[in-house]
């Protein structure tokens, strides 16, 4: 027994030394991880399309339908380190003349001024592609586990147990790794939790020199949450944090140590937003207007809510999501947020156990509204003044578990009683048949006709059903400071169901060490005003010559640019065809075309007469692109005027330059 006690006791020092020391470990962590440019990114899906790099994925496999990271945003990131303007300038040129606003739709690494408030792009600028990329990756990681275990710390008053179960359930949400690059979701919850932190300090603290540093770090907070720019995730995201701010604004205010000069932290906030919010209204106003006036997604229909129940309790399918992968997976993942087990909680503590916690009853409240918001629905109007109109009726739910995910937390954390085993028993098993049955309805058919059934066997159901029903008992008997087996129960299925999703990379050597990529980096260091197109070949191939800095026709349009298009449509006939965010496939035919293959996705046939006004200079496309000329097997057209030069094959792709 001596023994025993002597590792317990040696177990919690080490437990106590790491929470002590936790930022100095995580930043040592973080240079380590940066240092051997670890990253969680789906680069190596690379490899299927130039053929000739090494492969750097070191665990796991690289998601393919994770395409807008690795295909867009990754690739984009890589093309600033070979800018032709200038390493990481703000703009990158579209066919010689036009400047390309990189700083707000898919955001990537700059030297602007704007940047100040995009810390996680900072490795780009100071380590290169690799590194930043690593850094990119492990430092938004790292940092949303230590802000949500710091809130999680501030809701569950001090208890360390809960803090890091939230902090798990929120940073490896299966929702979350799916997204973890793209949309600018993590930075919207450190972004949120952070400023609630920071919030909380202002006002329950007297005024000292750390005051001046927290208000500069919740100023860029607010500007960078803005830069997040994605309104369908930032509208109900915010709306997660509003009870949380209000508790602390009106529950938290310590007004024995508050003085006058308190006020100045605010007003710093507040300079500084409006400052760092200027600026981008003046230098992004045109990208701005380009997409609200877009077709896609500007003029996408807004949302008076009334989606569905199924949407915001349908996580039961990421549990069995690694043994049914399809390309659907991405949409359908969910937080794992274990309701309605917290709403079941707060309503025993409030009722039960007359406990009337304000935190707990907002954070019920919001969850409530919102509940009712897309479930039900609410006038138009309202739903405007709100912001709510913003939210996509199928992603907005989905990031609202973070929110049921506080309302539990509080909710155990205040919890004294626990019911009877059998009455804990039977209100686990009857509630966790709730989401099981919302799962399953849900799976059973898409809105195309098409049918993806991720429960197909009556094994899966009984497994998650009673999975679920064994970590809601925990979370019922769970009560004060006994809740550990309830916090081991709810971390190992947040991991199990998560931890597998991106791969652990070691650098890009897909693209640093493909001969491909080299000549074209060669060619554009030679050449850096040439103009390339990729052709007969679909995204994401189309956003290989960006990766090293090319000018290229139809790389992936991230806000509308209708000068892009003057030359091939002087009419404006095609003008709703390429007003939008959109990849482009082009191949080369007797007439000009343009075709809207999807929402994001068009298709441009270009004439010899377009091919030279545009002075194309450069043509990747498969080895065999030559072959298909000059056997007239394609629509490609031999008498044109155009000699196509093989200057360089390689293991999939060649390079071809255009003689007029």
């Amino acid at each position: 027994m001596n023994e025993k006690k002597q590792k317990q006791r040696g177990l919690k020092q080490g437990f106590e030394l790491i929470y002590k020391y936790r930022f100095v470990l995580s930043f040592l962590l973080l240079i380590m991880l940066v240092s051997f440019k670890i990253s969680g990114s789906s680069m190596g899906c690379w490899k299927l399309f130039l053929g000739d790099g090494e492969s750097g994925i070191r665990l796991g496999e690289p998601r393919v339908w994770r395409s807008d990271e690795w295909g867009t945003l990754t690739p984009l990131c890589f093309r600033q380190q070979y800018n032709t303007l200038g390493a990481y300038n703000r703009y990158s040129q579209t066919l010689g003349s036009i400047l390309t606003d990189n700083m707000l739709v898919y955001g990537q690494p700059s030297w602007d001024i704007l940047t100040l408030f995009r810390p996680f792009y900072w490795g780009y600028l100071f380590f290169g592609s690799e590194r930043g990329l690593s850094w990119f990756w492990c430092s938004r990681l790292i940092v949303l586990f230590l802000s949500w275990f710091e809130l999680g710390m501030l809701i569950t008053d001090g208890q360390k147990k809960l803090s890091v179960m939230l902090s798990i359930c929120v940073s490896f949400a299966p929702f979350l790794q799916w997204w973890f690059a793209i949309n600018g979701l993590v930075e919207m919850l450190i972004y949120g939790a952070c400023f609630v932190l920071g919030s909380n300090y202002l006002v329950s603290h007297a005024f000292n020199p750390r005051k001046i540093a927290v208000a500069v770090g919740m100023a860029v907070c607010a500007v960078g949450y803005v830069l997040t720019f994605y309104p369908t995730w930032m509208v109900p995201v915010a709306w997660g944090f509003v009870p949380l701010f209000l508790w602390v604004i009106i529950w938290k205010f310590n007004r024995k140590v508050l003085r006058r000069v308190d006020v100045m932290p605010w007003l710093l906030i507040f300079v500084i937003t409006a400052a760092g919010l200027t600026i981008l209204a003046v230098t992004s106003w045109d990208v701005i207007t380009a997409e609200l006036n877009s077709v896609y997604p500007g003029n996408a229909p807004s949302s008076s809510g009334g989606t569905g129940l199924w949407w915001m309790m349908k996580y039961p399918i990421s549990l069995v999501s690694r043994f049914s992968m399809n390309e659907l997976i991405v949409e359908n993942s969910s937080i794992i947020c274990f309701a309605p087990a917290g709403f079941i909680l707060a309503l025993w503590v409030i009722i039960k156990e007359k406990k009337k916690d304000p935190l707990l009853i907002l954070l019920l409240g919001m969850n409530l509204f919102l509940a009712w918001y897309y479930c039900v629905g609410i006038p138009k109007w309202l739903a405007k003044i709100l912001l709510l109109s913003f939210v996509n009726s199928n992603r907005g739910p989905q990031v609202l578990g973070f929110l049921r995910l506080t309302l539990f937390a509080r909710a155990v954390a205040l919890k004294e009683k626990a019911p009877k085993r059998w009455l804990a028993a039977l209100a686990a098993v009857i509630s966790s048949a709730v989401p099981m049955r919302l799962a399953l309805g849900f799976t059973k058919y898409e809105p195309g006709g098409l049918r993806y059934e991720y429960f197909d066997t009556a094994e899966k159901i009984v497994v998650v059903w009673a999975i679920l029903a064994v970590v809601f008992y925990l979370l019922y008997r769970a009560r004060k400071s006994k809740y550990t087996m309830a916090v081991l129960g709810v971390c190992t299925v947040v991991l199990a169901s998560s931890i597998w999703i991106n791969p652990v990379a070691k650098g890009v050597p897909e693209i640093t060490k493909s001969e491909t990529m080299q000549q074209i980096r060669d060619l554009v260091k030679e050449d850096p005003q040439a103009i390339w197109l990729v052709v007969d070949m679909a995204y994401p191939a189309t956003n290989i010559p960006a990766m090293a800095g090319a000018d290229c026709l139809n790389t992936t349009q991230t806000y509308p640019q209708k000068t892009r298009w003057e030359m091939l449509d002087k009419e404006g006939e095609y003008e709703d065809i390429y007003n939008r965010y959109c990849h482009i496939r082009a191949s080369l035919g007797s007439k000009t075309m343009l075709e809207l293959v999807s929402t994001d996705y068009v298709e441009v046939i270009l004439s010899p007469e377009d091919l030279k006004k545009l002075n194309i200079r450069y043509i990747v496309s498969t080895n065999d692109f030559d072959e298909k000329i000059a056997a007239g097997t394609t629509n490609i057209f031999t008498d044109s005027g155009i000699e196509f030069q093989k200057y360089y094959e390689g293991a999939q792709l060649s390079i071809y330059g255009c003689v007029y």
